[in-house]
């Protein structure tokens, strides 16, 4: 079960956790650079686009791609740009999974996801001065309670 929570939660997570955008050089539509990011194993990811864009209040996020194993990939949510709680339309993590964003500056953030109360997982994503590459480093646990890291590099 935490196995494939924490896969749900890199899968969510690829453009999820700390990916909160403002209008100008966040939104637009991000790709995954495999070859310099570094995945968890058996939690890889093939290729994944998200796109980010502005929906009333809020900012909307869709991802799609493919997994390790050749599965599609399909998420969906928005948040408040300014910092809160992710509000999932499509591919939500697990029942009992809350994720919260807070920024830290102008192009970094951290969220924190847990669940049903209990920390699980950490992101810290930071978008480069030139607005051009996105990196999210993020740590959780594997079934077994060790401590895992990946890193995801998106471009435009």
């Amino acid at each position: 079960m935490i196995g494939k929570f924490v896969c749900g939660l890199l899968v969510l997570s690829s453009f999820g956790f700390g990916l909160l955008w403002a209008a100008d050089v966040r939104t637009g539509t991000w790709k995954l650079n495999v070859a310099k990011s570094k995945f968890v194993k058996g939690q890889e990811i093939k290729e994944e686009t998200a796109t980010v864009v502005e929906q009333g209040d809020n900012l909307m996020v869709t991802a799609k791609g493919t997994d390790g194993a050749g599965k599609a990939i399909s998420v969906m949510y928005t948040f408040p740009p300014k910092g809160g709680t992710i509000s999932y339309t499509e591919g939500a993590p697990a029942a009992g999974t809350t994720v919260v964003n807070k920024w830290v500056d102008a192009n970094t953030s951290d969220s924190t996801s847990t669940m049903n109360g209990k920390p699980v997982g950490t992101t810290h994503t930071v978008v480069s001065k030139d607005g051009k590459t996105l990196t999210q480093t993020r740590n959780a646990a594997d079934e077994k309670g060790k401590a895992v890291k990946s890193v995801l590099v998106f471009t435009r």
